[in-house]
């Protein structure tokens, strides 16, 4: 007897348990979402991401947290969403680097495709290279023209901008050296102290120090100019093609995001991106949008990863 209520007892508890694990669970989102980031704060991609967290909040009904972790070129950010369980919980935003890095480690710990599941591509920065007013110089052909023999300096606040600047450092012979840094944030300071004359930065970052003559814009690397600084020419304008390459801010997930939540965080994202506020704070950043939903940005992903491989091999820059 004692054995036949001890067998239904755990028939009992085997049914229960399936019934348990998904009252525990319940609908998603039951709970504070973390969006991991590896922008330093104060950036042109982390303000817009903090926007996304804050209106992505009011829709889902849970707080979103959004987690800076910048370093080793994104690595450290994105090898954490890579290993967090694939329950929506965990999300990363990130920028083009995500592609470019697995290009130029032997090892980054992770795969750029295979490891993610990509949510939606939200828009394309563009990004203007500016100097210091003391070098003398007005455009992408001053710079030509003086910076060899100068040794100037260049900051590379990510690996995207250090494998553009190097790689035209090196068709032009122009024997500038590179100075890394975690974010635009740092490197905005140290080229106002005078630590590097020359940088690649997101036009909402440099514009208020450019509008204000304490940095002198050079080009802006886009298809079109800028609408806040509509006298500056883009570089192919300036006759310099190979100065174009195009960055990508999008959301992603780990491997393996079940399909109704992917599809739910796509279609929130694209109704945040279809207000009228939201446009219109993209547009005050010269941000552009460049919408795709989960399947184009992984097919666009896999053609810039192609494109990055080449410039990569021209700039020579590459990591252990």
């Amino acid at each position: 007897m004692k054995r036949r209520i001890l067998v239904q007892a755990l028939s009992l508890a085997l049914v229960a348990l399936p019934l348990l694990a998904s009252a525990q669970s319940g609908p998603w989102p039951s709970r504070a979402i973390r969006i991991v980031t590896p922008q330093v704060p104060g950036g042109a991609g982390d303000v817009m991401l903090r926007e996304f967290g804050t209106r992505l909040a009011e829709r889902l009904g849970q707080p979103v947290v959004i987690d800076n972790r910048p370093g080793a070129n994104g690595i450290i950010a994105t090898q954490a969403v890579a290993h967090a369980p694939s329950d929506g919980y965990t999300l990363l935003f990130t920028l083009t680097q995500h592609i470019q890095v697995p290009i130029q480690y032997k090892n980054a710990g992770y795969d750029p495709i295979a490891d993610f599941t990509p949510i939606a591509r939200v828009g394309a920065a563009s990004t203007m290279l500016v100097a210091r007013p003391a070098l003398g110089i007005k455009s992408a052909a001053d710079l030509v023209k003086n910076a060899p023999g100068k040794e100037w300096t260049f900051g590379s606040t990510a690996s995207g901008p250090q494998v553009v600047l190097e790689a035209f450092n090196k068709s032009r012979k122009l024997n500038m050296l590179s100075v890394p840094y975690k974010g635009e944030a740092p490197a905005i300071q140290d080229m106002m102290g005078g630590q590097i004359d020359i940088a690649l930065f997101t036009v909402s970052t440099a514009r208020p120090f450019v509008q204000s003559g304490k940095l002198v814009p050079l080009g802006i690397s886009a298809t079109r100019r800028a609408a806040s600084l509509p006298n500056l020419p883009t570089f192919l304008e300036q006759g310099y093609e190979d100065f174009n390459w195009i960055g990508w801010y999008g959301f992603m997930g780990p491997a393996k995001l079940p399909p109704a939540i992917t599809t739910r965080l796509t279609t929130e994202i694209k109704a945040i991106l279809d207000t009228p506020e939201m446009a219109k704070k993209l547009d005050s950043m010269d941000i552009v949008l460049n919408w795709a939903d989960g399947p184009t940005f992984l097919s666009g992903m896999k053609t810039d990863t192609a494109r990055w491989a080449e410039l990569v091999k021209r700039s020579g820059v590459t990591f252990d």
